[in-house]
């Protein structure tokens, strides 16, 4: 393709190489067909420029994966965090696939009962002290700190006074809303969990049971609706059970896959962020 190049573009040039008096002659001619061809330079030049192209893609990924929220947008995403969140490194904010349990499912004879991952702790079980000690660990050492330069700035910015000794003490809006979803589990057993009602006569000074409760399902609300999941959860044909009147129902199959972040590498950053305050 580009031998007329080489014809056109590529003159036929002498060397003239010294060899010394006893060579016979002073000058020897040399032709120029011994030097390297303009197709082997050529690809030599395209292999270079890939290499440079490739260098540049990836220097403009590393550039991209380490420059600030604000740059990734104005608020941020879900992999890399937003604006108004503590950032954490990348591996922690990493993203995964999880298969939702929970779900009801119906045997052959119409029995419902609740789907449950095998070796996933029973969260909703009986109120025991197990299930307890599957909540302390869930939300254990959920109290961090942080300095004062790692705080985002388009978060609410604590008063000097909140301030000790040079780090900021917080929760993340994750983890209160774990422990609003733990106080509403203890509220349906107020026979076991006795301090989770009100008294019979208040103190207006004092934040009631019912006040709690009402914070905590406002907490709840807020972050679903806030984080509104796509995924879609089928509405799958289930017939009414042989002997059993009605002509069956469409129900909403919610064991599905979602993309989560993975709470095991947030649990892992926190670590070394807790704060002495571990009470739940």
């Amino acid at each position: 393709m580009f031998d007329f190049m080489r014809r056109s573009s590529t003159p036929k040039y002498q060397n003239y190489t010294h060899l010394g008096d006893d060579s016979g002659s002073y000058y020897d001619i040399q032709d120029k067909s011994d030097e390297p061809k303009v197709g082997t330079s050529f690809k030599h030049v395209a292999v270079l420029y890939t290499i440079i192209i490739l260098l540049l893609i990836i220097q403009i990924i590393s550039v991209i994966r380490i420059r600030p929220i604000s740059e990734l947008g104005s608020l941020g995403s879900y992999e890399a965090g937003f604006a108004t969140e503590i950032r954490p490194d990348a591996k922690t904010l990493s993203l995964h696939k999880v298969k939702f349990s929970g779900g009801i499912i119906f045997d052959e004879n119409g029995t419902a009962s609740i789907s449950h991952t095998p070796g996933e702790p029973d969260y909703f079980g009986p109120p025991s002290l197990e299930t307890e000690g599957i909540w302390e660990n869930v939300l254990r050492d959920r109290f961090l700190k942080v300095g004062a330069k790692d705080w985002p700035s388009e978060a609410i910015q604590p008063q000097e006074q909140d301030l000790v000794e040079g780090s900021w003490r917080f929760e993340t809006s994750g983890f209160h809303v774990l422990h609003c979803l733990n106080y509403v589990r203890k509220s349906l057993s107020p026979e076991y969990y006795t301090r989770h009602k009100d008294p019979p006569n208040p103190d207006p000074k004092s934040l009631t049971h019912s006040g709690h409760l009402k914070h905590c399902l406002e907490q709840i609300r807020q972050s679903l609706m806030c984080q509104l999941d796509m995924t879609p959860t089928p509405r799958t044909w289930r017939p009414a059970p042989a002997g059993r009147k009605g002509r069956g129902i469409f129900h909403a199959d919610t064991d599905q896959w979602h993309v989560c972040r993975n709470f095991e590498a947030m649990r892992t950053w926190m670590s070394p962020l807790q704060e002495y305050h571990t009470r739940k």
